[in-house]
């Protein structure tokens, strides 16, 4: 049993010396397998130069640091370095100063080396027009500070004397514009630009001329000089305000010219409210007691009344127009009824009418009864008289009994009307309300059998109010 574990011996030590030999190895080839693995390659690239290492850091900071060791010139504050995505190539650009000058106007910008001029502007915001004029050129490469400036292809309004002229041009001022338009401008005229200022596009380049008008206004005339364009304009920078109603000749909007004379009519429109009567309809029942041709008021009409809204317009103070807005009715209107006669003159009368006073031949009469007067009161008569009436008027006169000839004093047949005889008179319509009068006066018409009566008014105007017509005259109890 000895001599066979001392014949296995040898193969146990070499197994054993080839483990430690591989774990020897293994821990030797683990601390270099560890730093490959944690090794990257970076490339950074500045303009023409390009710097490629190997590092362990990821990080921009790391790299550019590296690169700097490695102979890259240190970032100014203009340059920026751009990291390109997932990647560990790093692109540096040299940031240079750019000074644009376009209109006048300086602007002091950032751009690249490498960049061409338009490339530059437009990383900017400032976008190239096809007709734009650029110093230097637009793909000019940019290799330190640069100045450009841009002159753009304007097409630039001129408006004067109400007209307008397009003018187009590259680059220039207001009075470049001004003179391609063929447009002077005056010491008194004013310009909406400086003439130094620069053109830009769409430019609008008003020229306002000084005129001579003549203003009335509130019963004053006057001449000013102005630069409005309108007569609205003028009447304000004059200190003539206007309210929406008023009115001017020319109208408003009317361009102001040279010797114009302007008008302002000052308009005031009001509401007004009258008090008008409501005429009463007339009703006929016919009647075989009263002979064909004969009529007798059955029931007296009365008007009504209605309140009427106007809107009045005056001008100057003088009334223009009246226009009806709105009507309420306060009192409905009554009916008059009037009995009309059916029988023959030849027939047997069945029943004598009712005896009345004595009237002319071409009124009638009705028996005594009650009326509603325009004040709504209700009034006995003892007869009532129809017939044809006049108006007369004789400011300062006296009647024939001597009185003063005035309103409500009626010249009648005293035969028929006694002298003193209180009446009520109106129209059998109720649309002529003579109203409460006392017989006072005769005259030949009515002494003639012409007319029934002849109505005093205190002037002519108001005879026009009955002219000749048919009026019923209610003889009060």
């Amino acid at each position: 049993m000895h001599g066979r574990h001392m014949k296995k011996a040898p193969k146990l030590l070499a197994l054993r010396g080839a483990a430690a030999l591989i774990l020897v190895l293994a821990l030797c080839i683990s601390p270099f397998a560890t730093v490959l693995a944690t090794t990257v390659s970076a490339n950074v690239i500045d303009g023409d130069q390009s710097y490629t290492f190997n590092m362990r850091s990821a990080e921009l900071s790391e790299i550019l640091r590296q690169a700097e060791e490695l102979g890259m010139e240190p970032l100014s504050p203009l340059d920026v370095a751009e990291q390109v995505e997932n990647t560990t190539t790093v692109v540096v650009r040299r940031g240079v100063r750019l000074t644009v000058e376009e209109a006048g106007q300086p602007t002091s910008l950032v751009a690249y080396e490498g960049d061409t001029v338009e490339q530059a502007l437009l990383d900017n915001s400032i976008v190239l027009q096809e007709g734009d004029e650029v110093t230097p050129s637009r793909d000019t490469i940019l290799e330190g500070e640069t100045q450009v400036e841009i002159r753009r292809a304007c097409q630039v309004t001129v408006t004067a004397d109400g007209e307008s002229t397009s003018v187009t041009r590259t680059g220039g001022t207001v009075a470049d514009a001004l003179q391609e338009a063929g447009v002077t401008v005056g010491e008194e005229d004013t310009v909406n630009f400086a003439q130094d200022h620069p053109l830009f596009d769409k430019m609008h380049i008003r020229v306002t001329r000084m005129m001579q008008v003549r203003i009335t206004a509130d019963g004053e005339t006057r001449e000013v000089e102005t630069s409005a364009q309108t007569v609205e304009d003028a009447l304000e920078k004059c200190g003539v305000s206007l309210d929406e109603d008023d009115r001017t000749e020319p109208a408003r909007t009317a361009k102001v010219r040279e010797g114009m004379e302007i008008q302002v009519k000052r308009v005031e429109v009001k509401e007004e409210t009258e008090l008008q009567p409501i005429p009463f309809e007339t009703e006929y029942q016919d009647t075989s007691s009263l002979f064909t041709g004969e009529t007798q008021v059955k029931t007296p009409g009365t008007a009504g009344e209605k309140e009427v809204v106007f809107q009045v317009t005056y001008v100057e103070g003088e009334e223009e127009s009246r226009e009806a807005v709105s009507e309420t009715v306060k009192k409905e209107p009554v009916s008059e009824v009037v009995l009309r006669g059916t029988l023959s003159r030849e027939e047997e009368a069945e029943e004598e009418a009712p005896s009345a006073p004595e009237v002319p031949s071409n009124g009638g009469g009705a028996s005594a009864g009650t009326f509603v007067d325009m004040y709504g009161n209700t009034v006995s008569y003892s007869s009532m008289l129809s017939g044809t009436c006049t108006a007369y008027s004789v400011p300062g006169g006296t009647t024939s009994l001597g009185w003063d000839a005035v309103y409500g004093v009626v010249a009648v047949n005293p035969n028929i009307i006694p002298y003193g005889t209180k009446m009520y008179i109106t129209s059998p319509d109720g649309s002529v309300v003579y109203g409460y009068g006392v017989a006072g006066d005769t005259g030949g018409a009515a002494m003639a059998g012409e007319i029934l009566a002849d109505l005093c008014y205190n002037t002519v105007e108001e005879c026009s109010q009955i002219g000749r017509r048919t009026m019923n005259i209610y003889i009060l109890s």
